[in-house]
């Protein structure tokens, strides 16, 4: 199978490249060889290599820098996946979109989960791209996989573990003050991307959620990692009021893997397993790295 992936320098690109090239032919154009919101380049490149499946990890993530209405930045975040999805249709080949909790509000009572079939309902700017570049991908692509997933992170790129790394070794002496009301599941990136081709090899269809089995706070994520590995360094709950931020996060980003499950392709793992596993192969590199920032 030849699978062109788009977003391969980012953090679940990355991993998405480490994952897919063991067993299938990967070819992951850079920005400058295909930008995605130009229409004739994505059909000529389809066209030139001619892909089984199209996978596409490449985004705009900074959701507070979405509130500033940049054109660019909607046309990365759903123009982008509109033309790959009008393309893959025309080359009958399948599209794989990544999207986000971010397109539910977040106010579902604790425990309860959004499911696949609930209806969208975004708080942000970047949420409401996200739901955009779903409709666009569902309106323009017979055979499309969308997938849904939150608070990931991987050894590649920024993510919240990293920044907590980076404060706590930034400013030894200050305790680390942590929301402990936002809910959610933290995600490697590398078992995202296993799932990814499960999905994509069961010549899946639709839209699915993708996220760690279980859930915690922020609050109890960041303890987890800090004293995993052995850091000194004092965590104390606090709530999101407490640290305001430009876009508004949903409080629970829970998202049940239920389509998964149901067709039994759920491969995803407790968070706590993952991050342990993660953190023995990483922590000291991310540390070291934290340190130096």
């Amino acid at each position: 199978m030849k699978i062109m992936l788009l977003g391969a320098s980012g953090m679940l690109g990355s991993d998405c490249m480490a994952v897919f090239s063991q067993s299938h032919e990967v070819v992951a154009p850079s920005k400058k060889e295909l930008n995605i919101i130009k229409w004739d380049l994505v059909i000529e490149k389809l066209q030139s290599v001619s892909p089984d499946v199209v996978v596409n990890c490449a985004a705009f993530t900074d959701v507070d820098a979405c509130e500033d209405k940049d054109k660019m930045i909607y046309k990365i975040n759903v123009e982008g996946p509109r033309n790959l999805a009008q393309g893959c249709a025309r080359f009958h080949c399948k599209f794989v979109h990544i999207s986000s909790d971010y397109v539910f509000d977040g106010r579902k009572a604790i425990p309860q989960p959004y499911f696949e079939d609930d209806p969208p309902k975004p708080i942000s700017l970047y949420g409401k791209q996200k739901m955009e570049s779903e409709v666009a991908v569902r309106d323009n692509s017979p055979n499309y996989i969308i997938v849904r997933t939150a608070w990931l992170y991987g050894v590649n790129g920024k993510n919240f573990m990293t920044s907590i790394l980076n404060n706590a070794l930034g400013n030894k002496k200050e305790p680390l003050k942590v929301a402990e009301d936002q809910y959610g599941s933290p995600t490697w990136t590398y078992r995202l991307a296993q799932q990814l081709l499960k999905l994509i090899e069961e010549d899946a269809r639709g839209t699915y959620h993708a996220t760690a089995e279980g859930y915690c706070t922020r609050f109890e994520w960041a303890k987890f990692v800090i004293e995993k590995l052995g850091l000194d360094t004092e965590v104390i709950p606090c709530s999101m009021k407490e640290f305001p931020q430009r876009a508004k996060r949903p409080a629970n980003c829970l998202l049940e893997n239920r389509n998964l499950k149901e067709q039994g392709l759920n491969i995803m793992r407790p968070w706590k397993e993952d991050l342990a596993a993660f953190l023995d192969q990483y922590g000291v590199q991310l540390v070291e790295q934290a340190e130096k920032s």
